[in-house]
């Protein structure tokens, strides 16, 4: 797509001296490349949405080889590379720009988004109110954003830092407009004019792609033809394509762009706002979308990062606690408790754009727990908008002076308030002990880490603090979890039934229900009948935890699912009396489910507990009474 009249021009520096390092560097220091372009790139198309509410917006990661000969104005782009090289002869980066031009094929990532509006405006120096303009030419700059997800000029900053050549190219059609706009930035740094012996003769950093005929303004190529092996644009939207791709050899797939963009952008795609496609030179690789997100999940192949997008994909189809705070509006929070969980998963905060903003950890929650705060109200959405830093990774209170101290103390007391009631309904009350800290034995390991461990205090004449050696003066009683009795697996008898003739049979491989059992030569004889339609639930799928209420006499179950389904039928209970489980059946009086907001009485016959429910979405709690109110150790038969 080469085009003699357009080319990558640079104008003679100013008084400043501009060197290898780019700003943009410190602020996505922390960030892989994937992560970098997932978040910027992400929360920019969903800003950009056509028309508010036409959702779903859809943005496309195909990632090509192509030629380096169709680079537009390629040659020209090499003589600069070489000459800021020349002049900062020991940076890798430059090293490494020089040596990718220098090949025949490059690696090229292009980032479409479709369903929106594209960029507005004119690339003219006249128009300081342009979207094109700030996004092409821009840094640190921001426009045509109200409560929208960015407040910086930064989208150029991350396609550079992830180009091996410092290079971008766009192009755009914004909306009822029939013309698509190319335009291109390269970021290198002061340098001489290639082919000058004059040191005096610099240029700045920053090349850009526009009508070469015209030095005192910009004019970007229009209607181009397609960019090497990737598809015109025809339609409102905008393509980045970032030349170079950096972590091309790294992620050919583009698996770590779809797990970046789970990771930040998991609530809007699990509510059809955000449609996403990985693409590369093998065919369509991957799609996320509402109806495939868990499946995807699922097959992640690292349990680490599986379990936990597990853990807040299920907070997040929860019922949400809502409350109405005179300042920041309707927030929503989002809970899921799961002793299962490797370790406690904290508190997600988000605004409108549905993007992972930060996590929040509160120390005195000692249950495991993934949770999602949403803060989506048009007043809270600018005010949290404004406490945010360049990388839109905090909510800072030093930045809104009038309403931050107290925004954040809403947020968090009203985090820390549910979930402390959502542990008490689950887990059960905690229970206070003074001066537990003297009684800690030095074995004892500390959140599972065999690598660390409790330390042996020594008596002294105490203060207000304590160090590792010295026992300080009790302040404050130190809260621990009731965790109400043992936990233990539930296993399952399989019932024998009859056959036709009514001759008992061997028991077979469990079918529940009225289903019959073949005859068998091996197998446990028994007698028995049909049953009566109600199967019973296959203990495999659950996991449950019980305590004891002294109050009422009755005991807590919590019942999970461990597999995501629903699971349905009757719970069969058994109880050990000698500490081993055997054919003790115990007396169940009456049953309810207290799941909900009314409780649901059960049927119960002979230790068995009629049209148990548990689904994937959240536990399931029952009341149980057993005759005499007498205390056992539960299991499941």
């Amino acid at each position: 797509m080469n085009d003699i009249e357009y080319g990558f021009l640079f104008k003679p520096n100013g008084n400043e001296e501009q060197g290898p390092s780019n700003s943009g560097e410190e602020i996505f220091s922390d960030d892989t490349a994937a992560q970098a372009l997932a978040r910027e790139l992400g929360q920019n198309s969903l800003d950009a949405i056509a028309k508010e509410g036409a959702w779903p917006v859809t943005m496309v990661f195909e990632l090509r080889r192509m030629k380096v000969a169709d680079i537009p104005d390629v040659d020209n782009l090499r003589l600069h590379i070489c000459a800021a090289h020349d002049r900062y002869p020991d940076s890798p980066r430059l090293q490494k720009a020089v040596k990718t031009l220098s090949a025949e094929y490059i690696d090229v990532l292009r980032v479409g988004d479709y369903g929106t509006k594209g960029l507005s405006g004119s690339e003219s120096i006249t128009d300081s109110g342009s979207v094109l303009t700030a996004l092409t030419r821009g840094s640190g700059v921001s426009v045509g954003k109200t409560d929208a997800g960015g407040s910086f000029g930064i989208g150029k900053s991350v396609g550079i830092l992830s180009s091996l050549v410092r290079t971008e190219f766009w192009t755009t059609r914004p909306l009822h407009s029939d013309k698509t706009v190319f335009a291109g930035c390269t970021q290198l740094t002061t340098h001489q004019v290639p082919g000058s012996n004059d040191p005096r003769q610099l240029l700045g950093p920053m090349g850009t792609y526009t009508m070469l005929s015209d030095t005192r303004d910009y004019h970007y190529l229009r209607d181009p033809m397609p960019l090497g092996p990737f598809p015109r644009r025809t339609e409102s939207g905008t393509d980045v394509y970032i030349v170079g791709y950096s972590a091309a050899s790294d992620d050919p797939k583009l698996e770590q762009i779809r797990d970046a963009m789970i990771d930040n952008f998991m609530a809007a795609i699990m509510r059809g706002h955000l449609v996403v496609e990985g693409i590369t030179d093998k065919g369509r690789g991957w799609k996320l979308n509402a109806d495939n997100l868990k499946r995807v999940i699922d097959s992640i192949p690292d349990s680490e990062q599986r379990t936990v997008m597990q853990a807040f994909h299920n907070a997040l189809i929860q019922t949400p606690v809502i409350k109405t705070d005179k300042r920041l509006g309707e927030m929503k929070l989002y809970i899921n408790i799961d002793d299962a969980l490797p370790r406690k998963l904290n508190t997600i905060v988000m605004r409108k754009p549905l993007m992972k903003v930060r996590a929040y950890t509160n120390t005195s929650i000692t249950a495991k727990y993934a949770a999602v705060l949403e803060c989506s109200s048009p007043q809270g959405n600018r005010i949290l908008r404004g406490m945010e830093p360049v990388r839109h990774d905090d909510w800072q209170a030093v930045r809104d002076e009038d309403n931050g101290k107290a925004a954040l103390r809403s947020i968090k007391g009203f985090i820390l308030e549910e979930l402390r009631k959502r542990v008490r309904r689950e887990l059960g009350d905690e229970i206070i002990i003074k001066g537990l800290n003297t009684l800690l034995p030095s074995e004892l390991q500390i959140d599972g880490n065999p690598d660390k461990h409790g330390v042996r205090a020594s008596n002294g004449p105490g203060s207000e603090r304590e160090s590792a050696s010295l026992q300080g003066r009790e302040t404050l009683p130190e809260p621990i979890s009731n965790t109400g009795g043992k936990s233990v697996s539930i296993t399952l008898t399989k019932p024998a039934v009859t056959d036709e003739n009514g001759a008992p049979v061997s028991t077979g491989r469990q079918r529940g229900g009225e289903a019959k059992r073949g005859k068998h030569v091996a197998g446990i004889p028994a007698s028995g009948k049909a049953g009566n339609g109600n199967s019973v639930i296959d203990g495999n799928n659950l996991s449950m935890r019980y305590w004891y209420d002294a109050k009422s006499g009755d005991y807590i179950l919590i019942l999970r699912s461990r597999t995501g389904e629903t699971e349905k039928g009757s719970l069969q209970l058994t109880a050990a009396l000698d500490g081993t489980f055997g054919k003790y059946v115990p007396p169940i009086e009456k049953a309810a489910d207290i799941s909900g907001a009314d409780s649901r009485e059960l049927a119960v016959k002979e230790g068995s507990i009629s049209n148990v429910k548990v689904t994937g979405k959240r536990p399931t709690r029952l009341r149980v009474h057993i005759k005499g109110g007498i205390r056992l150790q539960l299991g499941v038969k």
